[in-house]
């Protein structure tokens, strides 16, 4: 289970002000066993024409818009590289040669830099022998300009699964990563473009052995952003002249880069896909994940944000009661996402939360006012439903000051959180007398605020472990088991006392399963016993298909996740009929301050169009169920 880890006691994680952007740019356009190769006539797949331009543009781009000093491409020469960055074209951009160029800035970075990663060429899928699957339904690769070498004990292309470790030693480390690919996502790989098209087939390889997890992920405030190209099975085209080919959606980031600098990422992709839109490409839509909140170089803010569209029966917010929000809780409308962050632009309009449904939310707002059809929603005061039961050991009047004006918040003769306030720090205990967090005390200022804050995570955990018990529950069912020789994911070996027994720092296997009579997405959220919400599956923010009726969806072995703690650990599994922005469900543990109430991701469905009354794809939930599953880490 990822968990923040703070370096100070009641410090919010921030950048360095000193935090540096290091980057590996990487344009492919000639491949060594290509078609045009005399040697490899039967090839199939082509060379390319813009990638390598590509790489100028988005460069140029930076250089605009970050003041970035990024290395200078030499003539004739296919590398070159300065302290910033580094350039591989061509025939230099080796699959050595580009594992080694990212691994050289990550050594580089320290905590709280930022690495960029930019790859244009080729794009393919990749098909295991052993016929495993990511737990997004496909295995996507970036072809260096070795790949495919007739007769190759080993692939040359670079496999997702390979990516993955790099940037988790990145993020380990507390290093940033940004990763931004101009070629398919996943499936089909194209860069199409009148006469040639950047296609490459499937490739079969043997089974792909996964490198263990790290112990943790995300140090020190550290994220992971991709910004691809296309979404699964779409292709990526490119346009131009001869000599001026590039990419369609590298030449739409460069223009929101310069035009929009500082911007969230949120805003750059949506900003990215508009400007495609509007020179006509259609059949292309950009894909984002992540922590899209952040801006390049800062930190990721922690504040409850969701999408909203205005239709014709109001505003409505993309989340609902499945993802955390409450009947009474006040929101503010912003025009996007950078808007939204600060908290200091002026919001176009105030509301609350009247009609919650599972993934819908309607606003009244205070004043009738003009809207865009394409609306940010922040939320400012969070209206719990329920209390936390607690008991105080001691007697301080400052403490009873703090917890009369917490309304979630009650003495039961059986809590759920004790509170041991002492004359230096005051203690957030478990029951059992697990220290769960320590805050400042009761006379100091800013205690009851983070009273209030750590007693809402528990409020909210509350919240969702409520979900399994209502009557929907049933139809979503989850197998977690830690790795053993006869492991089998259709197989789920019974619970002793209904409680999965897990090993510390061992890799834990995830399987879903929907149990519905329908196609379900599934949603995976693991609670660790400081009440820290982590979004397991889908992995990394990303958007998955949904699932058949009766089907399983694994978590493949290099997403799984290892317990670095002792204790009890919740798993929520929910289905539901259509999306939703389960990233708003997470938050960090009790023992993390966070800069606002809680930690959440966004999920992007934007309205492009002020005039449309609402995105004719939008499908709001009408089904869903939810279960919970409980395990010991020992």
């Amino acid at each position: 289970m990822k968990r923040l880890i703070l370096a100070a006691l009641l410090a919010a994680v921030a950048a360095p002000a000193n935090a540096e952007i290091r980057a590996v740019f990487v344009g492919i356009d000639k491949y060594r066993f290509s078609r045009a190769n005399p040697e490899t006539p039967e090839a199939n797949f082509r060379d390319l024409s813009g990638a390598v331009r590509d790489v100028g543009t988005i460069k140029d781009a930076l250089r605009r818009a970050y003041a970035l000093d990024l290395d200078r491409e030499l003539p004739g020469q296919c590398e070159s590289a300065n302290q910033v960055s580094i350039t591989l074209t061509d025939y230099c951009a080796t699959k050595a040669a580009i594992l080694q160029a990212w691994n050289r800035q990550i050594d580089a970075s320290r905590p709280g830099d930022t690495v960029i990663l930019y790859y244009a060429g080729h794009g393919s899928r990749f098909i295991e022998a052993t016929g495993s699957e990511q737990a997004s339904g496909f295995n996507s690769t970036i072809m260096a300009t070795d790949a495919r070498e007739p007769g190759a004990l080993a692939p040359a292309d670079i496999l997702d699964r390979e990516i993955r470790p790099i940037i988790d030693r990145a993020t380990a480390a507390g290093v940033r990563v940004v990763t931004i690919f101009d070629s398919c996502n996943s499936g089909t790989a194209t860069r199409n473009l009148d006469a040639e098209a950047r296609t490459a087939p499937p490739l079969l390889v043997a089974r792909v052995e996964p490198s263990a997890p790290p112990a943790s992920t995300g140090n020190l405030g550290a994220y992971r952003v991709h910004l691809a190209a296309a979404e699964d099975g779409q292709e990526a085209f490119e346009t131009g002249g001869v000599g001026k080919r590039g990419g369609v959606f590298t030449a739409a980031l460069a223009k929101a880069l310069v035009s929009q600098p500082g911007s969230s990422f949120a805003d750059l992709a949506v900003a990215a896909r508009e400007g495609m839109l509007a020179a006509g490409q259609t059949r292309q839509t950009p894909h984002a994940e992540g922590a899209l909140r952040a801006t390049l170089g800062g930190d990721e803010v922690r504040v409850p944000i969701f999408d909203a569209v205005r239709g014709r029966d109001g505003v409505n917010i993309i989340g609902g009661s499945l993802t955390g929000i409450t009947a009474g809780s006040t929101f503010v409308l912003y025009p996007s996402v950078s808007a939204a962050l600060p908290g200091t632009t002026q919001p176009l309009a105030t509301g609350m939360a009247t009609v919650v449904e599972p993934g819908r939310t309607q606003l009244q707002l205070d004043n009738p006012v003009d809207l865009p059809g394409r609306l940010v929603a922040r939320e400012l005061v969070h209206r719990f439903e329920t209390t936390v039961p607690i008991a105080v050991r001691g007697s301080d009047p400052a403490l009873d000051a703090a917890l009369a004006g917490i309304a979630h918040a009650r003495i039961a003769p059986r809590p759920q959180i004790v509170v041991v306030p002492g004359p230096e720090v005051t203690q957030l205990l478990s029951p059992r007398g697990t220290v769960l967090a320590r805050l400042p005390t009761p006379s100091d200022p800013a205690f009851a605020f983070l009273l209030d804050r750590a007693l809402g995570k528990v409020a909210r955990v509350n919240a969702l472990t409520a979900l399994a018990g209502r009557p929907q529950s049933g139809q979503a069912e989850l197998c977690i088991q830690n790795m053993h020789p006869d492991y089998q994911p259709e197989v789920c070996p019974k619970a002793p006392n209904g409680v999965r027994q897990l090993a510390l720092n061992q890799p834990a296997l995830i399987v879903g399963k929907n149990s519905a009579a329908e196609q379900r997405y599934l949603y995976v959220l693991g609670i660790d016993p400081e009440f820290g919400i982590t979004l397991l599956l889908p992995p990394n923010g990303a958007l998955d298909d949904p699932i058949g009726a009766g089907n399983i969806l694994v978590v493949p072995e290099g997403q799984n996740i290892s317990p670095d703690a002792p204790g009890s650990y919740r798993f929520v599994t929910l289905s539901t009929n259509a999306r939703i922005p389960a990233q708003a469900l997470e938050q960090t543990g009790l023992a993390t301050v966070d800069r606002e109430v809680c930690l959440t991701r966004l999920s992007r469905q934007a309205c492009a169009d002020a005039a449309r009354a609402r995105d004719p794809a939008l499908v709001w939930v009408s089904a869903w169920a939810a279960t919970l599953t409980l395990a010991e880490v020992k």
